[in-house]
């Protein structure tokens, strides 16, 4: 891992929507954004050691702190990506939820395309019967998969 260093720390605003802007991921405004991140319970931040200033990937777990919990904003930057940083970052956050998430706790993630791959790896599985939604005030969006995990 010497070329990556982890941060565990909750990324800020401008480099959260810069992250997820150039990975693809839908945007948020300023006002969600700096919301939201207050709200995160725990999060990894990943960093290119030769440059400390740029985030090259992150993670977070938010939720209600008992019942339930839900992995997001998991991101890579392109560049950086087939290294093993999707990995790096699930495994983190596995390992906080080993130690912080209640036997009876559920964690839940949704996953697009190919990311389920990894999810699974992790032993998240996916769940038949779900079809999660995203309301957008414009219309309603499916998600590819629902994915959970019981402890």
């Amino acid at each position: 891992m010497g070329e990556y260093t982890i941060i565990y720390a909750t990324p800020s605003v401008e480099n959260y929507i810069s992250l997820r802007a150039f990975t693809g991921l839908n945007s948020k405004t300023l006002q969600a954004a700096t919301v939201g991140l207050a709200n995160t319970l725990f999060a990894v931040q990943i960093i290119e050691s030769s440059s400390p200033d740029i985030i090259v990937g992150m993670g977070r777990m938010i939720g209600d702190g008992g019942c339930f919990f839900q992995i997001v904003d998991i991101a890579v930057l392109p560049a950086h990506q087939g290294k093993g940083l999707g990995k790096m970052i699930m495994k983190e956050l596995k390992e906080w939820m080993n130690k912080n998430v209640p036997k009876s706790g559920t964690v839940l993630l949704f996953a697009d395309g190919r990311a389920s791959e990894l999810y699974r790896q992790f032993g998240f599985v996916e769940t038949a019967g779900l079809t999660p939604s995203s309301y957008d005030r414009v219309s309603v969006k499916m998600r590819d998969k629902v994915l959970t995990q019981r402890n």
